[in-house]
């Protein structure tokens, strides 16, 4: 077991005891907020910037900046209720151990989901500019396990990303 593998497990843990702890629908509602918070935030932070203008006198850059983080905070507060109240909900209907459990293995997998990105790109990075020796990597334990699962999620875009790099070729 090597470094690589510590660090890789200790990060899969710590997603999978946060998600224990917060349950499913806390963690689904994070992701989900943060995605639609920054869609919602680039669509219709137009609506606090008319609102800001006609209440401060500032430059316009300010007020777009200010109007994207208003808009981004209370699109990301209104999922984090919901997500919140729905696991009161579970809580309410004996679904809270289903809900936490449920939770364990989906924080675990979104830790995962972001370790496999950030390795794929170690992993072009370190054909470039070697950082780790190729057989400690075929060694450990998670690497190609925690690699591979971005890929298993989302093939699609990780073939066309494939493509448009064999295309530059």
């Amino acid at each position: 077991m090597s470094i690589i593998d510590i660090v890789l497990g200790a990060l899969l843990l710590f997603g999978l005891i946060r998600g224990i702890f917060k349950g499913l629908f806390v963690e689904v509602a994070s992701l989900v907020a943060l995605v639609l918070g920054v869609y919602g935030a680039i669509h219709f932070s137009y609506f606090a910037a008319d609102l800001l203008e006609s209440k401060v006198d500032w430059n316009e850059k300010t007020i777009n900046i200010i109007a994207f983080a208003i808009t981004f905070v209370i699109i990301v507060l209104a999922i984090s209720l919901a997500g919140k109240a729905l696991t009161k909900l579970a809580d309410f209907a004996a679904l809270g151990i289903l809900n936490k459990l449920l939770g364990g293995v989906f924080g675990a997998l979104k830790i995962g989901l972001i370790l496999s990105v950030l390795l794929i790109v170690f992993n072009k990075l370190n054909n470039t500019l070697p950082f780790m020796e190729q057989e400690e990597l075929e060694e450990s334990i998670l690497y190609e396990p925690v690699k591979s699962l971005a890929p298993m999620i989302f093939p699609i875009l990780i073939k066309s990303e494939e493509e448009q790099l064999e295309d530059e070729v």
